[in-house]
Parts: C-alpha cells; sequence; structure tokens
C-alpha cells in the first residue's frame, strides 16, 4: 500500500492544492488520474454545516489498482479567507486489498447504523437502481443516492450504504467493476462516480435520486 495527500499550502510557490507527499514510483498518467479524482465535486464546502465533514472515494487507477481517497473538511482558509479548505489522504490498493479494507469498514460501523442498513436496498430501492443504471442513449448512467445532512454521525448510514451497494455489484452496477466506484458525500453529481451520495439540500428540482430516509 501506498498512500499520497493532497492538500492546500499556503506559503512558497506553488500555493494551492498539492500533493505534498513523496509520488516516486507513480507514473504520471497514475497521477494525473488520482489528482481529477481524489476530490467530491461541489461548491460550497465551507457552509458550517459541512464543517468538518468527510468523503470517502473509490476509484481504479488503472486495471489492478484501486485508490481509496479519505477527503476532510478542515478548518483551514485560502488566501482571501475563504473557508471549505479540504484534505484527501489517498491510499492505493490492489483490487482485493481494497475490497478487504472496504469490507472491514463496513463490518465497524455502530449497531444501530447496521440495523438502518441491514434491509436496504429494497425492493423498490432496487427497482430504482437496476433503472438508473441501465446503458443510456446520452450521458453516462449514474446512481444518485441523497438524504438530508445532519452531521457526520447522521451521514455514516449512507456511508455504509454506499460501501455495501459498492460490494454488492447489484444488477446492471456489476459492469461497472468488481468495485463499484463511489464517492460517499459530494455537493454536485456532475463529473462524479457512477455511485454518487449527495445531501437533499443539494439536490436541484428535476434530478432523479435514491432517497433515504
Amino acid at each position: 500500500m501506498q498512500q499520497l495527500i493532497i492538500e492546500y499550502v499556503l506559503e512558497g510557490a506553488r500555493r494551492g492544492y498539492n500533493f505534498t507527499t513523496p509520488t516516486r514510483g507513480i507514473s504520471e498518467e497514475m497521477l494525473k488520474t488520482i489528482w481529477r479524482a481524489a476530490m467530491p465535486r461541489g461548491q460550497g464546502w465551507g457552509a458550517p454545516l459541512y464543517a468538518d465533514a468527510v468523503s470517502l472515494k473509490c476509484f481504479p487507477v488503472n486495471p489492478t489498482l484501486m485508490a481509496l481517497s479519505s477527503v476532510t473538511v478542515t478548518d483551514k482558509r485560502d488566501e482571501s479567507g475563504r473557508a471549505g479548505i479540504r484534505r484527501a489522504t489517498i491510499d492505493l490498493w490492489s483490487m482485493d486489498e481494497c475490497s478487504d479494507q472496504l469490507q472491514a469498514r463496513l463490518e465497524s460501523y455502530p449497531d444501530h447504523v447496521q440495523a438502518r442498513i441491514e434491509p436496504m436496498p429494497t425492493l423498490s430501492q432496487r427497482k430504482q437502481i437496476i433503472n438508473r443504471s441501465l446503458p443510456k442513449m446520452k450521458g453516462s448512467p449514474q446512481v444518485i443516492i441523497s438524504r438530508p445532512y445532519q452531521g457526520i454521525g447522521d451521514w455514516q448510514i449512507v456511508e455504509a450504504l454506499v460501501i455495501k451497494l459498492a460490494l454488492s455489484r447489484t444488477g446492471p452496477m456489476r459492469r461497472w467493476g468488481k468495485i463499484i466506484p463511489f464517492t460517499t458525500l459530494a455537493l454536485d453529481y456532475h463529473d462524479e462516480s457512477n455511485l454518487v451520495a449527495l445531501p437533499k439540500q443539494q439536490i436541484s428540482e428535476g434530478v432523479s435520486t435514491i432517497e433515504i430516509p
């Protein structure tokens, strides 16, 4: 396992987001893939609602290597005083290692979270997942899960469900890979993972989602 960190640098010649750990042994192509996919999409991370929020992203780096990016909204501010600065810790794993890591994480959630996700996806949710993951004439299929965001603890229900779905490869989602690329918290679904969760507050009118009560 190799670990990379992307964080906001306030000093020196290269201010802004940068890799702040050595990148030796990782090809430029892989670094570009990681850079593009490591951070969840969307604007508004500086809102008080998302203070200390955590997003987990999982995506392929090449046919045999997966990246697992844990992104935290920090209390830092940029040169203009804007909040919402994020920090990503990215672990690189083989497919099997990543699957084991996700399974262990899934089993580590508190009992009340396990109880909430145990019956999910329901039959109705399965039908919605199948419909949203079928090939489309235009654009890429995407399964979007939503729930009102009420803090880190409450969002664990969504995070655990997303990981469960990513590992179970329900129906047509199986074609997305042994581990379905996912994002457990984003503020915009555009240019995001095949499986992505958004706060209900961020869902625009007309966007079809699978709502989690």
